[in-house]
């Protein structure tokens, strides 16, 4: 979901499975975020069923328990809690919990499902069951949660009540439809509030922030409008924005959970802030259906961060769809997967296919069946999944209905193969005829099994012709007869078709580098210092752990490599390289530097050369999140000053018909 700077986020949403009847918590919460002290009273009915089995945080303990007044013991089984209930009636279940929530540690990186606790904080989100929960149901519930008066709390869920006095601050929060169970939020937040259409809007935000609290709001309300056009009604009563201690960015329902650190950076309340939004439709108003593959993450890229691009002309929507091919075209093929395949965002090769590739595969989608029927699609989608689970079954009905024809060729091909074509041009010429010319050409597709519309362009002495060609064979043959000289064609010129780009057609980027698990890291540097921070470096930037090596530098390595120099030692490990500072860096003031070239061999390599250790650890950050580009620059403390991806000739699939 979201970048920061370029951050992704990853939605928040769970496996569910409807539970028949769905759970129905009462949840009593007592926080004290500084120290982690937690009291949890969770009250619940159970109906139908002769065991609750659940899974519990290891860091609380059951203090109390009883099921209808009668003290209880629950038995460990592995990961879980089993209870014995006396038969399948309906049953009372009362927990009494303590425990501290884990701290969180300075510079800590923690995963998203675990909770944490500090000073300016306290996250406790859903998947780490800090409720007595069985994993895969949904639930209703309401939740009272009370914290320091200095703090504030927040949760999932609708607010109801607040209230404050000398001591505590307290809130309650409701979901009546089943759902997911509750994430909770707390800290020393400043709350700024804004109604819109009906809707609560709020944002939570530490003091330094409370500033961008306006601009926020007011892109929230913008958002939320623009997919209540383009979908349906928004699903909730409030939609928060929570500044994060943690390095994070998630969506939940109803709320967005993001970074201090990212939420001052322009692109956040642009195109990612539509992102979260978004995902109030996409992943939480409609649950993913996980077995058959996440459908959501590439929907609302698509839909958002894309389409946002999209307006800002036609130029800035093919550099996003050719900054997808590219990174595609960096991904191992042994890293590769079918889309169903996808679950979540662990790591930056399952980006480039459950976020990439499936916007793509939207955008294909809505060129094979038009926009106006791509819109009613959706639509449909959310009328008959809202408040449900989906899967890409439904997805695909939904779109069959607005095309009113069957999909299943466009889906099969696309979902349940790793891969992508691959085309190139064959055989062509032209022909003087009596009254024109005749261009005849073939188009190979070594990769059988594709079916898409390759468009193209035809240059003659009088003008531009748009055609477009239906390619299913290996094959493909055909001819115009133009009246005019034919001077060139392109083949889809605006790349328009999700495809494997030919060597020449990809510049090298970082991703060809760090997502490759045989990539060797070498630190050209003699010095302590500088080689703890280069291999902290190399650990933030590979995709897997990195393989560090004492190689002898030369022009034949024969594996990607990434070389972590100080800049006093760069000529000299460029020299055994047979590579050259590129001009673009040479014509610019820098105190660090990233840079990709090919070896003589092909291999790709990434140049990583910092004036000195400080330099370097000032990448730390920054430098991830530049994986698409070329080259990148940074000045003092990791400001990035140029940025860029190397020029490359027109592509294989251009044709020049001025000598034929």
């Amino acid at each position: 979901m979201l970048a920061a700077a370029t951050l992704l986020l990853a939605s928040a949403a769970l496996p569910l499975q409807a539970a028949a009847p769905p759970l129905q918590h009462r949840i009593a919460v007592a926080l004290t975020p500084s120290s982690g002290e937690i009291r949890i009273d969770d009250n619940l009915v159970v109906t139908g069923r002769e065991r609750y089995r659940f899974r519990l945080a290891s860091w609380l303990v059951i203090e109390k328990l009883a099921i209808d007044g009668m003290r209880a013991e629950a038995q460990r089984q592995g990961h879980d809690y089993v209870l014995a209930l006396p038969d399948a009636g309906r049953h009372r279940l009362d927990f009494v919990l303590r425990g501290v929530v884990p701290p969180r540690g300075a510079g800590q990186r923690p995963a998203s499902a675990r909770s944490s606790s500090g000073e300016d904080g306290a996250y406790l989100p859903a998947y780490d069951s800090w409720i007595p929960q069985p994993t895969a149901e949904s639930m209703s519930y309401r939740l009272q949660v009370k914290v320091p008066v200095a703090q504030r709390a927040v949760a999932t869920g609708k607010l109801i009540d607040e209230d404050s006095d000398a001591e505590f601050y307290q809130a309650v929060f409701e979901a009546t439809r089943p759902t997911e169970a509750p994430s909770l939020f707390a800290g020393p937040y400043q709350i700024r509030e804004q109604r819109s259409n009906g809707l609560r809007l709020r944002s939570y935000f530490h003091r330094e922030l409370a500033p961008l609290s306006e601009i926020y709001l007011a892109a929230a309300a913008a958002y939320i409008q623009r997919y209540d056009r383009a979908v349906g009604a928004y699903p909730y009563a409030d939609f928060h924005i929570i500044s994060a201690p943690l390095p994070v960015g998630l969506g939940f329902p109803n709320l967005t959970y993001v970074g201090r650190q990212v939420l001052p950076l322009p692109f956040m309340r642009g195109r990612s802030l539509a992102h979260e939004v978004l995902h109030n439709w996409w992943g939480n108003g409609v649950r993913v259906d996980y077995a058959t593959g996440n459908w959501s993450e590439g929907l609302t890229t698509y839909m958002a961060d894309y389409a946002l691009a999209a307006e800002q002309g036609a130029d800035v929507a093919r550099g996003m769809r050719i900054k997808w091919l590219r990174d595609y075209a960096a991904l191992p093929s042994e890293r590769d997967q079918p889309v169903r395949s996808f679950i979540s965002k662990q790591h930056q090769a399952a980006q480039v296919i459950g976020y990439n590739k499936v916007a793509f595969i939207f955008h294909m989608l809505r060129l094979e069946i038009g926009g106006l029927e791509f819109e009613q699609g959706l639509r449909h989608f959310w009328q008959q999944n809202k408040f449900k689970t989906a899967g890409w079954g439904e997805l695909q009905q939904a779109f069959e209905h607005s095309a009113g024809r069957g999909l299943d060729w466009f889906f099969r091909q696309w979902l349940d193969r790793s891969g992508a074509p691959r085309l190139s041009i064959g055989a062509h010429r032209v022909d003087r005829l009596a009254d024109g010319f005749r261009t005849s050409v073939e188009i190979l597709q070594p990769v059988s099994g594709y079916r898409f519309k390759l468009p193209l362009l035809l240059q003659t002495a009088n003008g531009i012709e748009r055609h477009e060609i239906s390619i299913s064979e290996n094959l493909t043959r055909v001819e115009w007869v133009t009246s005019a000289q034919p001077r060139s064609l392109h083949f889809d010129p605006d790349s328009d078709v999700f495809r494997l780009l030919q060597p020449n057609e990809a510049p090298p980027i970082l991703r060809d580098v760090t997502l490759n698990a045989k990539t060797v890291s070498v630190v050209g540097s003699a010095d302590a210092e500088f080689n703890g921070v280069a291999r902290d470096l190399a650990a933030r930037l590979m995709d897997v752990a990195p393989r560090f090596e004492q190689l002898q530098l030369s022009r034949g390595i024969e594996h990607p490599l990434m070389l972590i120099t100080g800049s006093a030692d760069l000529a000299a490990q460029l020299s055994r390289l047979g590579l050259r500072q590129p001009p673009e860096l040479s014509d610019s003031a820098w105190s660090a530097a990233a840079w990709t070239a090919r070896l003589a061999n092909g291999n790709p390599v990434l140049i990583i050369s910092a004036d000195d250790a400080a330099a370097l650890q000032s990448l730390q950050r920054p430098l991830p999140h530049y994986g698409g580009q070329s080259y990148i620059l940074f000045a003092a403390a990791g400001r990035a000053v140029d940025k860029g991806i190397w020029p490359i000739e027109r592509g294989p699939l251009y044709v020049d018909l001025s000598g034929a």
